[in-house]
């Protein structure tokens, strides 16, 4: 058997199951990190989002000077004050909420001389995808707002016509908004006092966070347990070929196999 899989062949073979159980490995490894994000996204959402509000300030000076929140800072709740600026909304398209695809609001906030994103919520598509659809303006005067902070999403690299965004890219808006901070943070609404009243057009306040930990986990372990998979296929496909011809010239030692007697051969004898 052994002189068998040394035959190139089956060494051939031997490494394309070796390369299988290595992108098994891969896949595995990835799955994991990815169930690893998730859970400590849903960590910071258990300890966080139901806690009592804290200043925006110091949330973003524990966040490494504002550039970045660390993991377990994200879904901090944090209460601020200031002014809403006028006509200065931006909307992030492809947003679904309830199998319905939709827009989400954000409109720069200024607070302690910051100006930050918020994001006010959620509006229906128009009926055409491109058209930007209307949504409530942002109450005017003094507000105190209440919600929770976020690291800004990465840039998708799509041109898209204002106010239209492709993802909460703080690049993005700042090419529109010259006066926004350099802080790649934006803060999601809960409460804003004094609630204004609705409009014709409102923005749906955005729901809880998902707190489910996905299939990632359960990937990881699948794909390491079939790592082992395609040397298992070679050991049995090797063994049976040994089994299936004990005559063969090439494995030495190997005994020639007993000729079949037909009926038909008895009869003849």
């Amino acid at each position: 058997m052994l002189r068998l899989w040394l035959t190139p062949r089956w060494l051939l073979v031997t490494v394309v199951a070796l390369l299988f159980g290595l992108a098994c490995w891969t896949l595995g490894s990835w799955q994991w990190t990815r169930h690893v994000e998730q859970r400590t996204k849903v960590t910071a959402i258990e300890q966080n989002y139901d806690a009592a509000p804290v200043p925006l300030s110091q949330v973003l000076a524990e966040g490494g000077g504002g550039s970045r929140l660390r993991a377990e800072n994200q879904w901090t709740k944090v209460t601020f004050r200031g002014r809403y600026l006028a006509q200065s909304d931006q909307m992030v398209r492809n947003r679904t909420r309830e199998r319905t695809v939709g827009f989400e609001v954000l409109t720069p906030f200024v607070a302690d001389g910051t100006t930050v994103l918020v994001d006010r919520g959620w509006v229906p598509n128009a009926r055409e995808a491109e058209t930007t659809p209307p949504a409530d303006r942002a109450p005017a005067g003094e507000m105190e707002v209440v919600g929770w902070v976020r690291s800004a999403e990465p840039d998708l690299g799509r041109d898209l016509p204002a106010p239209q965004l492709a993802s909460i890219s703080i690049a993005d808006v700042r090419e529109r908004v010259p006066s926004l901070s350099d802080l790649d943070v934006y803060v999601v609404l809960g409460e804003q006092t004094p609630q204004p009243p609705a409009g014709a057009h409102p923005v749906s306040p955005l729901p809880r966070p998902d707190e489910g930990l996905g299939p990632h986990q359960a990937y990881a372990i699948q794909w390491w347990l079939t790592m082992p998979a395609g040397l298992v296929f070679v050991f049995f496909a090797i063994r049976r070929q040994v089994i299936q011809t004990p005559g063969d010239p090439a494995a030495p030692g190997a005994a020639a196999r007993p000729r079949k007697v037909r009926i038909w051969d008895e009869e003849d004898a």
